[in-house]
């Protein structure tokens, strides 16, 4: 009996159609559904940081002035931060509006750190998950999170079974 499932999602097609099929599972078993999204700790390419801004997932920071005539930007680690954060968010509601129309009822959200496979590893434990369900690999560098060495690391290591979505 799937009593808890856990989905990991990085915002890839193959993480949509995970969180499809967690969802029909949990929808099914009367399950609650753990969404699972790893915050990367990283360098934002300049791409990214500006798509976030456009869709006002973080705003702009504006020049702090250091004294008369000098202006200096926020540091980058914390608008990285806060553009990952925000990505992260829509990445989990994204999948949960995904897993709600297929079925799941109980549905809470987990942003995690770390390396991606441990800290997958680490909460699937962590909640008792009865399965994991993952794409068979992620977004590159646009995600970076769920890459093919990740899912089979989880595959190898988990303490419950695990399907991989393709």
């Amino acid at each position: 009996m799937l009593k808890t499932i856990m989905v990991a999602v990085d915002g890839s097609e193959h993480a949509k159609k995970a969180a499809r099929l967690a969802g029909d599972f949990a929808g099914r078993y009367e399950a609650e559904l753990v969404i699972a999204h790893v915050l990367v700790n990283r360098k934002i390419p300049d791409s990214l940081r500006r798509m976030a801004e456009i869709e006002h997932l973080v705003e702009p920071e504006p020049p702090k002035s250091l004294g008369p005539g000098i202006l200096s930007t926020a540091p980058e680690d914390d608008l990285d931060a806060k553009i990952i954060a925000a990505l992260g968010e829509k990445i989990m509601g994204d999948a949960e509006v995904i897993a709600r129309e297929a079925g799941a009822r109980k549905v809470s959200k987990m942003a995690l750190t770390g390396e991606p496979a441990d800290a997958l590893l680490e909460e699937a434990k962590r909640v008792n998950a009865d399965l994991v369900v993952m794409g068979t690999r992620g977004m590159g560098d646009l995600g970076a999170l769920l890459l093919g060495s990740v899912s089979h690391k989880v595959i190898q290591l988990a303490e419950c079974p695990v399907t991989v979505v393709k």
